[in-house]
């Protein structure tokens, strides 16, 4: 477990270590933007501007180790998701994995469906967009943001060159297409591809352990990830749309807190106390990292070890989670196309009836299976949403200033639903199947008695 090996290092456990960096961050971060405005100048040595000013202090003083940090995560993304996902495929049983394939994705889309009902509960009696002025907010730059993809999803999850899927992070439900099959073949295979099986276990096994080198770098990385956005965005935009911010946020912690804790209660059938405690560190690492496939490593580990859910369940469903269990992401889809379905709704006459509600539910449960799981990766799935209903893509521009904020908190929720699927789909099966796993060690030993033979 990543706290245990950090306890011969720093006193502290690792998610207070991050949560005592997203403090430091936010302060530091206010204070640089604070000292940045024309009128905060104080004159030589005159408080602490002047003292910024004279160390030539700077945002890029700090936000370099969120930048190393999130590069070191990203990097061994790609390897951990496709060793983990083979390793998790190819010890199950070929029959149960039908049966594992199918409840995950029940309760991936069942968990989805609920979060967007929840988002869109709140825009109807908070109705943020109503009397929404859009003429005093300035429309931020979405030029950055990767288009989404031209061809439908189902199109799209079959890589036409597996190494180009590979080298992208935006193209990991690719990858996983390709891991499945390739797990799947390793089982079809039998004894004869069972030390090929191990193999990628082992492989596994060295992922993690790079995995666990970079963790000891997480409280230094949200600290620079923190200050990053808190210095160069300031309380402004907040300010102005903060009606739409107080919604997603309430509708963030009902998911969170309220719906995602009863769901693990009665279909998981684990204490949500026990549940929280468990997957802290790894909600934790989503906040800072705002990426669910970045924080994809602690979740396996937490999942494993402090949950007990077993390693090929585990596997396979956060693995797969990371990129086709959105909560967070469906509930902020459904929530911003309603909001801005209600502030253009009297020039563009956008249905906002039941009829118009159940499509855009429909099209968010679509959209969000193939939502990468990389900062801001909400927003790119958003337009595909937004295009389908009748609104401007430009609209995103409107609330992308306050995105970084609100993807922090819709990619913890992400990722905690990822790990309370593995609990529920683990409670599912446990009474049917008691073993679904694969003795790899007995498949070679009677693989080496044929040869002997």
């Amino acid at each position: 477990m990543v706290d245990s090996l950090n306890k011969n290092k720093f006193k502290l456990a690792l998610h207070w270590q991050i949560l005592i960096a997203m403090v430091l961050g936010i302060t530091v971060g206010m204070a640089f933007n604070s000292c940045s405005a024309p009128s905060s100048v104080d004159g030589p040595g005159g408080g602490i501007c002047g003292f910024i000013g004279y160390s030539r202090l700077n945002i890029s003083t700090f936000s370099w180790m969120g930048d190393v940090f999130l590069r070191l995560l990203k990097m061994i993304v790609v390897p951990l998701i496709f060793c983990s996902l083979i390793n998790g495929v190819s010890h199950m049983k070929i029959e149960q994995l039908g049966k594992v394939g199918l409840t995950t994705l029940l309760v991936f889309q069942g968990s989805m469906l609920l979060a967007a009902i929840v988002g869109l509960t709140y825009v109807n009696l908070i109705q943020p967009g109503v009397g929404f002025d859009l003429s005093h907010i300035t429309k931020g730059s979405i030029e950055h943001l990767p288009p989404p993809p031209s061809e439908g999803f189902f199109l799209s999850i079959i890589p036409p060159n597996i190494f180009n899927a590979l080298s992208r992070d935006d193209k990991l439900i690719q990858v996983i297409f390709f891991a499945l099959l390739f797990g799947i073949a390793l089982i079809s295979g039998g004894k004869n591809t069972a030390s090929l099986s191990k193999g990628f276990g082992q492989a596994f096994k060295v992922m993690l352990k790079i995995t666990h080198w970079i963790m000891f770098l997480a409280p230094f990385g949200v600290f620079g990830l923190i200050i990053k956005t808190v210095g160069v965005t300031g309380l402004a935009p907040f300010v102005s749309i903060g009606k739409y911010m107080i919604v997603v946020l309430l509708a963030l912690s009902t998911m969170l807190f309220v719906v995602t804790p009863l769901l693990v209660y009665f279909l998981g059938g684990m204490n949500p106390f026990k549940f929280f405690a468990g997957v802290k560190e790894a909600m934790l690492t989503a906040l800072g990292t705002s990426s669910s496939a970045a924080t994809l490593p602690v979740s396996l580990e937490c999942v494993q070890k402090n949950l007990g859910i077993s390693p090929s369940l585990t596997n396979f469903v956060v693995t797969i989670g990371s990129t086709m269990s959105m909560n967070g992401a469906a509930l902020y889809e459904a929530v911003v196309t309603l909001f801005l379905a209600q502030a253009y709704a009297p020039t563009l006459g956008i249905d906002l009836s039941l009829k118009g509600q159940i499509f855009i539910v429909a099209m968010v449960l679509v959209s969000t299976l193939g939502t990468p799981g990389i900062p801001h990766g909400g927003l790119i799935t958003t337009t595909i949403v937004l295009k389908a209903v009748g609104l401007p893509i430009d609209a995103i521009g409107l609330i992308i200033g306050v995105d970084r904020i609100l993807d922090m908190c819709r990619t913890m929720t992400n990722v905690t639903g990822d790990c309370a699927a593995a609990v529920i789909v683990n409670n599912i099966l446990k009474d049917k199947d008691k073993n679904i796993d694969i003795d790899l060690d007995e498949l070679e030993s009677d693989e080496l008695q044929t040869t002997k033979t």
